[in-house]
């Protein structure tokens, strides 16, 4: 983690406006962010840094949510939030199985993320 932010943190999202406006917010409250729009961009990220917190997108273009936290815990501990238009509780189960922290239904409240984020990264 940075000394001077709260923590890095991943924005994965093939819509380039989820990616600005969640990226813009957690920046205004002090975190590191970086953004990328595929599955394979964002592994290609955490190869190079780590990351305290990854904001995943269930439907990407060439590899499904489920799938990109299965490769992205090759090479990361970070913690994963499942972002998804499509929530159920049997998606919310299966990403938590995989290795997300949770998982949130979009359209999400921007306050309500900021302060899942920072339980999940709150030092224990």
């Amino acid at each position: 983690m940075a000394d001077n932010s709260k923590g890095r943190l991943l924005v994965v999202d093939d819509e380039q406006g989820i990616v600005i406006v969640v990226s813009r917010c957690f920046a205004g409250h002090g975190y590191e962010v970086c953004g990328a729009g595929s599955a394979e961009e964002a592994i290609a990220l955490v190869k190079e840094r780590p990351f305290d917190l990854i904001l995943l997108d269930s439907v990407l273009p060439g590899m499904s949510g489920m799938q990109a936290i299965e490769h992205l815990r090759r090479y990361s501990k970070a913690a994963i939030v499942m972002m998804t238009g499509h929530f159920d509780e049997q998606l919310k189960s299966d990403a938590v199985l995989v290795g997300a922290a949770d998982c949130l239904s979009k359209p999400f409240d921007m306050a309500q993320l900021v302060e899942l984020v920072d339980k999940l990264l709150k030092p224990s």
